[in-house]
């Protein structure tokens, strides 16, 4: 109990005075202690435009490597235990989008997002690359954004997904959203692969052509059985009687790539004409279900097989607030290898497009902010709520630990100067709730990009700071990777 209230207190000075808080403050508990950090490069020209850099981590299955993937374009192999560097290299006019690790851990997988993008696969120990696969034969090559163009980057083709799978095949989700001045309308192509170790299709889906829609997120259970996607935003422009349509999951055959069902998410009317997610699509280890969380607060939970929802959780809807629609967006997911599945929500906002004078809510929804665990059948287990704006899910490959990053969060209308940021850590094989199973919490200085990574022994976590300009006009935080050291967890 006095642990608790020790913590309690510290949480509170905390909140109540954000001026304390800097990048070389000793976390607040000692079961976090920061290990290295990696410096990625100068951004301060996209900062000071408003932009937050991507960046994507991820350990290999052997713990002993981490990889990291930079706006700037590096990919970045270090020795996990030490940080030291071991090898980098750079991709061409682009970004890499995301990494992955062969099960032994001897060749990593990278995806860019540029003009040509490639996948690549390369050996582990040296950066040689060892084959490399166009997603441009299907999605069109892209044209190279002009100098200065922060965004210009988001309309190359790009990987959104890339998971490796146990028998060694790599699922890949490219995308394609670009104005096509040729046609005349914006267009958005998507199309997933299953690629064998050495790069070759095994299949492909659409097989003939690329959907011309955005598929955001895709993903499938670790034996690859079974791959879940959902389709949001189509091209300007589709022909009659397409047979694809917004707001779809689809469920398609891991083995052979063909569908076997899938099912329309009706709006959420009067406060939305449309379904949209982010990277909020998961599915179930044992095949049995697969979850997606919504723009407008929903959170499914459908049959894998069928696509009939078992469950449709209202975590964040629009409830009424001082005659004006309060919600949270529920757009990141996770199902561990435990199957306890976690969605967590946004800030409170009024849902977008609707015709009223407010802009902004004229208070807080219950549930905005929180993260909840939930069972299979959709009960839930435990939350936790905070003033913080949480972005991402990590779990160990044994589920001990679940991470999360937070961004920018006010406590109240009238603070939105007030900035948290830092890494909150879950020991989920501790009884209780939220609070009980929150190992720790780490401050830091700047906005962390909502990829994190954590390592399979669930003894580090690798997240990413991004800086941003604050209210004055200056430049806070820098650009690079915290590694954090997780203590013994049997004694928190």
């Amino acid at each position: 109990m006095k642990r608790l209230i020790l913590f309690l207190l510290a949480i509170f000075l905390l909140f109540s005075h954000p001026q304390y808080l800097n990048a070389t403050t000793i976390p607040i508990t000692p079961a976090l202690q920061l290990k290295y950090r990696i410096k990625l490069g100068d951004v301060s020209f996209y900062a000071r435009a408003g932009h937050f850099t991507d960046a994507f981590m991820r350990f290999s299955p052997n713990g002993k490597l981490l990889a990291i993937g930079t706006f700037l374009g590096k990919i970045i192999l270090v020795n996990a235990k030490t940080g030291a560097i071991l090898w980098e290299h750079r991709v061409y006019e682009g970004m890499v989008k995301k990494i992955d690790f062969s099960p032994d851990s001897q060749t990593i997988y990278y995806g860019e997002q540029s003009p040509d993008g490639f996948i690549y696969a390369a050996n582990a120990e040296t950066g040689h690359i060892k084959w490399r696969f166009s997603m441009t034969k299907d999605l069109k090559l892209g044209i190279p954004a002009p100098k200065g163009d922060i965004y210009g980057i988001y309309r190359e083709p790009g990987c959104y997904r890339l998971k490796v799978l146990k028998n060694g095949n790599i699922l890949v989700l490219g995308i394609h959203s670009w104005p096509d001045h040729k046609l005349g309308y914006w267009r958005r192509l998507s199309m997933i692969w299953l690629l064998s170790p050495d790069g070759h299709v095994i299949w492909k889906w659409p097989k003939r052509k690329p959907i011309e829609l955005s598929l955001y997120y895709a993903d499938a259970d670790p034996n690859g059985n079974y791959v879940a996607t959902v389709a949001i935003l189509p091209s300007d422009k589709l022909p009659a009687n397409y047979p694809y349509t917004p707001g779809t999951v689809y469920v398609l055959d891991g083995k052979t790539g063909k569908e076997i069902a899938h099912y329309k998410m009706k709006p959420l009317k009067p406060y939305y004409n449309s379904v949209s997610i982010w990277e909020s699509v998961a599915v179930d280890p044992l095949d049995k279900f697969v979850v997606v969380g919504t723009s407008d607060g929903r959170g499914f939970i459908f049959d894998l097989k069928t696509l009939k929802p078992i469950k449709i959780l209202h975590l964040a809807t629009p409830i009424i607030i001082g005659g004006i629609p309060v919600a949270a967006t529920a757009t990141y997911v996770e199902v561990d290898s435990k199957r306890t599945i976690f969605f967590q929500t946004s800030s409170s906002s009024i849902p977008y497009g609707l015709p009223v004078q407010a802009n902004q809510p004229a208070g807080p929804h219950p549930n905005a902010q929180t993260i909840f665990a939930v069972s299979p059948n959709g009960k839930i287990l435990w939350r936790f709520h905070a003033p913080f704006k949480f972005q991402g899910f990590a779990s160990d490959i044994h589920s001990r630990i679940l991470a999360t990053v937070a961004g920018a969060a006010s406590r109240m209308v009238s603070e939105r100067r007030t900035k948290q940021f830092g890494i909150f850590v879950f020991n989920l094989e501790k009884k209780g709730g939220g609070l009980e199973k929150l190992l720790g919490y780490f401050p830091t200085i700047a906005p962390l990009f909502f990829h994190l990574a954590v390592s399979p022994d669930a003894k580090l976590i690798a997240a990413c700071e991004t800086p941003y300009i604050n209210e004055k006009g200056r430049l806070v935080g820098t650009y690079q990777v915290d590694v954090l050291a997780i203590k013994d967890l049997s004694k928190n």
